[in-house]
């Protein structure tokens, strides 16, 4: 295993996270990076901590075995699989042309080996005609300078206390990274994706700030929190074509600086703009199901109880998933928390259908609507497959372009993930739910149960009283909905008559109250 000190921390994910895997202040870790002359190890980690390293580094799943880089090849994608790529991503291009994002990332992912690539990802963005506005933290930077000159300073539910002297080397942290970034973003060299990019960013004071005061007894000085954004300013610079950046540090009108969190800058540059999207990339620790699959989206309701019920209150996760609910109710209409630590996780997020990370809306599906002539291939596809294995009684293509006036679909990104189709009994104010489908790969949202509050408030704003359900595997599904099991008595004397014997469908009804 190598001993580099920059490496193991990166391969950890930065200072903080080796050092609360392995039970060392983060201080301890800045020391091995520093060189022998100032109280460093000069880069190495010390022989007494490599087999701790080790162990954690084994149970976390953590490779730290010596890594050549690979030569580089001129290997592509078949032609034929670029081309299908590229087609695909034509929509979404589309879609996000002219799209105001405010992107927020942490002081992490500046040093990290990653962020380059990330530059690059947001000068792709940016020359897609998305408007961008960066917001960097600082933390470890500020850290790093805290330890340099023997200063220590609290952090209570992510805010750290800024004295006068804490203040003065947030300054500099704040503009060494912006410097930093701005270098990055100004990189046209030939032979890599930022040539001919011409990319023109913008600072300033945009941020209006006052003192967070006195909380729980703790005075919080020169820790300040957001009172405005000078939200004109901004949009003239996104007017004309410049990325902003944007620096967890604030004004107030008496001329004092505060230290703010980078997040609740974030959140409030894109209240204040009305950003189509809150991009909140996060230092790992994805929202899991309870069989470890990426949650991919979430209700703000869905995120409120997943947060109550999950998240420890000192953990990035619940800071992210806090400031995510926060945005959504302040007005953001989508807030995507993405890992950044996957390579092009961005683009992953922004220009596939999977997707690689979670959507958080106040609204769950803003696509859910009748179905219409066009939407009958997408319906087609999405029902064939449980066709065949049973699940639904076949429908032809024509039967469903008659009856395609009682569909409902939902859709994302112009795929038929759900529908459901109602069939109206008046004289009986009975209607029948039918082919009700979701695509397997979105059956974690909770897609079936919109559609199907859709598809009662429908039905009883039509005077209809029951709905019936004849189904061969899902019966418990729909029991836990309120439907309770019936007999074929119970159905309108028109459906008795085309009942199928040969399928023997569960019967279940429910009541519309």
């Amino acid at each position: 295993m190598l001993n580099s000190a920059d490496l193991i921390i990166q391969k950890f994910g930065g200072v903080k996270q080796l050092a609360k895997a392995i039970g060392k202040d983060p201080a301890t870790i800045y020391r091995w990076t520093y060189p022998k002359h100032k109280g460093g190890t000069g880069g190495h980690i010390p022989s007494s901590a490599l087999q701790k390293i080790r162990n954690v580094a084994e149970s976390l799943n953590i490779g730290l075995g010596d890594e050549t880089t690979p030569a580089a090849t001129d290997e592509l994608l078949h032609p034929h699989q670029f081309v299908n790529w590229f087609r695909n991503t034509a929509p979404y291009i589309h879609t996000h042309r002219g799209k105001t994002m405010v992107i927020n990332f942490s002081g992490d992912a500046v040093e990290d080996h990653l962020f380059p690539a990330l530059i690059e990802d947001f000068a792709l963005l940016s020359s897609l005609g998305i408007r961008l506005i960066l917001v960097h933290g600082m933390r470890p930077q500020l850290e790093k300078k805290l330890f340099e000159s023997k200063l220590s300073s609290e952090v209570f539910q992510h805010l750290r206390v800024t004295d006068k002297k804490t203040l003065s080397l947030a300054k500099e942290a704040a503009g060494s990274v912006r410097i930093s970034i701005e270098a990055k973003l100004s990189s046209s060299l030939v032979n890599t994706p930022m040539a001919d990019s011409d990319i023109r960013v913008t600072s300033g004071n945009f941020i209006i700030a006052k003192p967070r005061g006195i909380i729980e007894g703790i005075d919080y000085q020169f820790t300040g929190e957001v009172r405005r954004v000078d939200y004109n300013s901004i949009s003239k610079n996104l007017d004309a074509g410049h990325i902003v950046l944007v620096s967890p540090l604030g004004f107030s009108p008496t001329g004092d600086v505060f230290n703010l969190r980078s997040e609740e800058v974030a959140t409030a540059i894109a209240t204040a703009i009305k950003a189509d999207k809150l991009i909140l990339m996060t230092e790992g620790a994805e929202l899991l199901t309870e069989k470890k699959a990426l949650i991919r989206q979430l209700t703000t309701t869905q995120a409120q109880e997943l947060l109550d019920k999950k998240c420890e209150q000192q953990s990035d996760t619940h800071l992210h998933l806090q400031e995510a609910i926060r945005a959504s109710k302040l007005g953001v209409e989508r807030i995507h928390l993405i890992n950044r630590k996957i390579n092009g996780a961005l683009q992953l997020e922004l220009f596939t259908r999977q997707g690689s990370g979670t959507l958080i809306s106040m609204q769950p599906f803003e696509d859910a609507s009748p179905a219409t002539i066009d939407d009958i291939q997408g319906i087609i596809e999405l029902i064939r497959p449980l066709e065949a294995r049973g699940l639904l009684a076949y429908r032809s293509a024509e039967s469903i372009e008659m009856d395609i006036n009682k569909f409902h679909v939902i859709k994302q990104d112009g795929l038929v993930t759900t529908c459901a189709a109602l069939y109206e009994y008046p004289q009986e104010k009975t209607a029948e739910l039918a082919c009700v489908a979701v695509h397997p790969n979105y059956r974690t949202g909770e897609r079936g149960d919109y559609l199907l509050a859709m598809i009662e408030d429908n039905a009883r704003s039509k005077g209809l009283n029951k709905l019936f359900v004849l189904t061969t595997q899902s019966s418990h599904w729909f029991a836990e909905k309120g439907f309770q099991l019936a007999t074929i008595d119970d159905l309108p004397k028109e459906k008795q008559r085309y009942y199928n014997q040969t399928r023997r469908s569960n019967v279940l009804i429910k009541k519309l109250t």
